[in-house]
């Protein structure tokens, strides 16, 4: 099986060699390397380039050139159309994999009624509480229910990277990033869960993810928050197509787990007291009208956001900034 690696390139000079490197030195043989070249304005292409010329996979890579930044979703989004690979797998520019991480995720791809292999993650650089492990035990899992629910329960991860994503099944669902939007993750992945019918599991460290300072996952703008609530939107709407609040109790927890998140986006940022309160009423508004007139909010969410908003408060009293809000 041919795997495809696709690595948006924007403002990441300073890590695309150990980035790179980690994709061409990869023990598993059939790859290809698609470098997607988001009108970066830094000297990251130029240091590819010259990586590139000199190691003996250089045969292997492509790289793609956007006329004009794009983003994130849309430099992904070129990487698929360009990708030749029966799996797609990507990999951000500022983060790297293990040597064998392809090698060991692929053993599941002898199984051609696998779509979605996943690997374990390792964070580095992060003084919070890392990204939730995978629950799921090693295996294989049939059936859309299961794999949804268990995606519902934080059980699997949305973040695309670290998985292997069969081409043929990302084609046949048109299942592309929305363009122009931050956390395209989350609804990408959301979507993913609502389609997927087979997955594999492995607990193996093979995507080492570098937490920068100034990530956009840490400091968040008002575009952040607009956007976020934009998949919360879009992501109610999809749970009222497909009938989730008739038929599945975990839903209710997942999106309140998003709302948590971006109250704590909210008053962990240095936004005006205006903006907040603007903020939780378009959230209230969206919950009360399309979530909670299925099921009412829950105890434990309610207690939630009681204490994250009695932390805010005494932050505030005491001049600290939003960044002490425990997770």
């Amino acid at each position: 099986m041919k795997i495809s690696i696709i690595i948006p390139v924007y403002n990441v000079a300073e890590f695309i060699e150990r980035c790179l490197l980690s994709a061409l030195n990869q023990t598993y043989s059939d790859i290809e390397i698609i470098l997607v070249n988001d009108a970066t304005p830094d000297s990251g292409i130029e240091t590819a380039e010259t990586i590139i010329q000199k190691h003996p996979r250089k045969e292997s890579v492509k790289i793609i050139h956007h006329p004009e930044n794009k983003g994130l979703a849309a430099a992904r989004n070129t990487g698929i159309k360009h990708a030749s690979g029966d799996y797609i797998f990507f990999l951000d520019g500022d983060d790297e994999i293990s040597k064998d991480c392809i090698e060991i995720l692929s053993v599941f791809t002898k199984d051609n009624s696998i779509d979605l292999i996943i690997g374990e993650i390792a964070v580095i650089g992060n003084k919070r509480k890392a990204y939730p492990p995978l629950l799921l035990e090693d295996g294989i899992y049939h059936g859309n229910d299961f794999i949804s629910n268990a995606f519902f329960q934080k059980q699997w991860y949305e973040m695309a990277w670290n998985k292997l994503i069969k081409k043929n099944f990302l084609a046949e669902k048109k299942m592309l990033f929305t363009e122009g939007l931050l956390h395209e993750d989350t609804l990408w992945s959301f979507q993913l869960a609502l389609q997927i019918h087979s997955i594999a599991v492995i607990h193996a460290e093979t995507y080492f993810y570098h937490i920068q300072k100034n990530s956009i996952t840490q400091k968040k703008s008002p575009k952040n928050m607009n956007d976020f609530l934009l998949v919360l939107e879009k992501t109610i709407r999809l749970s009222q197509e497909k009938h989730l609040f008739e038929t599945s109790a975990s839903i209710f927890s997942y999106l309140e787990n998003l709302r948590i998140y971006f109250i704590k986006s909210l008053l962990r940022n240095n936004f005006s007291e205006n903006y907040i309160s603007d903020k939780k009423k378009e959230l209230d508004n969206l919950f009360n009208h399309n979530v909670w007139r299925y099921r009412k909010q829950s105890f434990v969410s309610k207690i939630k956001e009681t204490v994250l908003n009695i932390q805010a408060h005494l932050n505030s009293k005491h001049g600290n900034t939003g960044d002490s809000i425990r997770d």
